[in-house]
């Protein structure tokens, strides 16, 4: 194949990517964009054909170059495909048991992987450089109310985000419940970093979920500033690096949490005491009364399991 300069950005991403669904988004990628350049070089790139049954001026270079290219997309496209379904079957046994999953996203270099990490301990890998993590990292997380939440750590948006190499976000954040947006509050253009990512949360149709902006590494600052986010439902002043304000941001979860759910106030007759196991499972059980009608109880459920009981 031909070869030409690829944007730097290209570069970045090939270089963090680590599984093979991004490593593949890369190729494909980088692909899409010789084929395009590959337009432009014109005769320089033809040859003559010679030998026994040639018939004529030979195969353009350009015409091989470009059958080669399209061979190559349609055999990654496949194996995307498996991917994504083996990942989609992961992700309905996430939805079946319930778990709620908040899915973190902000500029690129905002503080994503460096919050996941300092709350669940998960080893990714947290440098102050563009595109540190690519690929999509889920960790458990469990809050003080003994409840548990997925959270999912995206690659960072800049702005004109190459399409190619943000699909997997889409079926990332579809799923999410709450979207948890950080924003680097030390940069001076972090206003235009939060319209990006809204712009880019837009795009993906994902707009209309719970918010929780996160104004990261204001422990930078000698005196925390005053700062806003009109389209978020919660904001918290914090630092992922010392951990300031997280108990904050933790408590809003479980409010998002107990918004989406139903109230269970009933006496279950003892013969049906095992339904209290679904709403310890997958709900919050706030308190339980054994009497002579029966256990009186008091928690909250997803919809589904409310409709079990």
């Amino acid at each position: 194949i031909s070869t030409c300069i690829l944007p730097s950005l290209d570069d970045i991403f090939a270089a963090r990517a680590s599984s093979s669904e991004g490593k593949i988004q890369v190729e494909m990628a980088q692909l899409k964009y010789r084929s395009t350049r590959l337009a432009g070089l014109g005769i320089t790139l033809s040859r003559l054909g010679g030998g026994i049954g040639t018939r004529g001026p030979g195969e353009k270079k350009i015409e091989t170059d470009r059958r080669i290219i399209r061979d190559r997309i349609s055999h990654l496209s496949a194996e995307l495909k498996e991917i994504k379904s083996h990942r989609d079957i992961q992700r309905q046994n996430r939805e079946n048991s319930s778990t709620p999953v908040a899915a973190i996203v902000g500029y690129t270099n905002a503080g994503k992987s460096t919050l996941l990490n300092r709350l669940t301990d998960a080893g990714v890998l947290s440098e102050d450089k563009l595109f540190a993590t690519l690929d999509p990292t889920t960790r458990a997380l469990k809050l003080a109310n003994g409840e548990k939440v997925l959270l999912t750590d995206t690659v960072g948006f800049i702005r004109k985000l190459p399409h190619n190499l943000i699909e997997a976000f889409r079926s990332t954040l579809e799923y999410a419940d709450m979207i948890v947006h950080v924003v680097d509050c030390s940069n001076d253009d972090y206003e235009r970093h939060m319209a990006t990512v809204y712009d880019t949360l837009k795009q993906l149709d994902v707009g209309d979920k719970p918010v929780i902006t996160l104004f990261n590494k204001c422990d930078e600052f000698d005196e925390i500033p005053i700062l806003k986010d009109s389209k978020a439902d919660y904001v918290e002043n914090i630092s992922a690096k010392t951990g300031m304000g997280l108990d904050s941001f933790l408590m809003d979860i479980q409010d998002i949490i107990l918004k989406s759910r139903i109230q269970i106030e009933r006496v279950f007759p003892y013969s049906e005491a095992g339904k209290l196991q679904l709403i310890r499972e997958y709900g919050q059980l706030e308190s339980e009364e054994y009497t002579q009608e029966g256990i009186k109880v008091k928690g909250y459920v997803p919809a589904w399991v409310g409709g079990k009981l």
